[in-house]
C-alpha cells in the first residue's frame, strides 16, 4: 500500500515538474556526429548523451549516426539518414496513467526535469524528500562517517560488499552486523580497509528481516554510522517482469537496456543492486552525460548530495 501511494505521489511530482517546465527533448544517447541547428541557417551544435533540445529546430543525422531523443513517456530512436524537424514530432499529449510504461517514464522525467544543473539538486532533493515523507533519508556523514553502500532499501543478492569513506580515519573500524529486530548481533569483525565482503546466506540471515550494520572507527567515539537493510528474494522476478512489460525496453541498444534495468530496481526498492548497476554504466561510459545525470540524481534520492554532485556531468557544472 505504501509503494502504490508513493508511486502516486511520484507521478503528481513529476506532472508538476513536467507542466512548470519548458518542453524539450533529452538526449538519452548518441553514435555517430549528430548535430542540431535552430533554423537551417544557424551553424551547426553537437549533440551529446545528457543534453537537452529545444521542441523547434532541426536535428542532422548523418549516415550511420543515431539518436534517442526523450519525450515525456516517447522516446523517439533516429537511425535513418536525414534531416528531422523536431517540431513535426514533438508528442504533445502528454497522458498519464498508473500503467507501468507511464510510471517509468514518469520516474525518469522527474529527475531530468527537475534539475538542470548541479545547481538544482539540492532543491530536487528537498522537494523529493517532502513528497516521499523523507523514508529513504538517511543522512550519510552525519556521525562523522559516510557509509557509501548498501544504501537502505531490499538486498536480493547473496554476496554484499559493505563500504564507507576511508579518509575520516586511517586506522581500525569495527564492522558489526544486527538482527534490526531483535537488537541480537549477527556479525563482528575488526577492518583494517573500507570495504567488508560477506555472503548473508552463510551468516544465516532471513528473508524478509530488516538488518541494521554499524561501522566505528576505533578510538574515535565521533566516527560512526548506521544503516538499515531488508534481506529479501532476489530481484530478479520482479524486475523482469517489469522490463517485458515496457516496451521501449525491447527496442534499446545494450547501454539503454542497462539503465532502464538500474531505474527499475530503484524504482522496486533494490537499492544496492541498482547502485552497482549505475557504478558498472559510469565504469563503462565514464564520459557519457546521461548516465552520469541518472546516476546523480539516483544519489541525490539516497539523500547523499554531495556524491551527486561529484558525480554530475562536467559539461553542466
Amino acid at each position: 500500500m505504501k509503494t502504490k501511494l508513493y508511486l502516486i505521489l511520484l507521478i503528481v511530482f513529476s506532472w508538476l515538474q513536467l507542466t512548470a517546465q519548458e518542453p524539450s527533448f533529452r538526449v538519452t544517447d548518441v553514435h555517430g556526429m549528430v548535430t542540431y541547428q535552430e533554423t537551417k541557417l544557424s551553424p551547426p551544435q553537437r549533440v551529446w548523451p545528457g543534453g537537452k533540445l529545444p521542441v523547434f529546430g532541426v536535428i542532422n543525422v548523418p549516415e550511420g549516426a543515431a539518436v534517442n531523443l526523450l519525450d515525456g513517456n516517447t522516446m523517439h530512436r533516429l537511425k535513418d539518414k536525414g534531416v528531422y524537424d523536431l517540431e513535426k514530432f514533438f508528442n504533445i499529449r502528454k497522458e498519464q496513467s498508473l500503467s507501468f510504461t507511464n510510471r517509468f517514464w514518469n520516474y525518469v522525467n522527474n529527475g531530468l526535469r527537475a534539475a538542470d544543473t548541479v545547481r538544482d539538486l539540492e532543491k530536487y532533493h528537498q522537494n523529493f524528500m517532502a513528497v516521499s515523507g523523507g523514508v529513504k533519508g538517511y543522512g550519510p556523514g552525519d556521525q562523522g562517517l559516510t557509509l557509501l553502500a548498501p544504501l537502505p532499501g531490499n538486498i536480493g543478492v547473496e554476496r554484499v560488499s559493505f563500504r564507507w569513506e576511508r579518509q575520516a580515519h586511517p586506522g581500525v573500524y569495527t564492522f558489526t552486523l544486527i538482527d534490526a529486530t531483535s537488537g541480537k548481533t549477527v556479525y563482528q569483525a575488526e577492518v583494517a580497509d573500507s570495504v567488508l565482503s560477506i555472503n548473508l546466506v552463510q551468516l544465516g540471515l532471513q528473508k524478509q528481516q530488516t538488518y541494521r550494520w554499524l561501522v566505528a572507527a576505533e578510538g574515535q567515539t565521533d566516527l560512526k554510522a548506521e544503516l538499515d537493510f531488508v534481506f529479501t528474494d532476489p530481484a530478479e522476478t520482479a524486475v523482469m517482469r517489469n522490463l517485458d512489460n515496457l516496451k521501449d525496453y525491447h527496442l534499446a541498444d545494450g547501454k539503454e537496456k542497462r539503465w532502464m534495468k538500474a531505474t527499475i530496481l530503484e524504482m522496486e526498492g533494490y537499492m544496492y543492486e541498482a547502485q552497482i548497476a549505475f557504478e558498472d554504466l559510469l565504469k563503462d561510459y565514464p564520459e557519457d552525460g546521461h548516465i552520469r545525470h541518472l546516476y546523480s540524481l539516483f544519489l541525490t534520492r539516497q539523500n547523499d548530495v554531495r556524491r551527486a554532485e561529484a558525480i554530475w556531468p562536467s559539461e553542466d557544472k
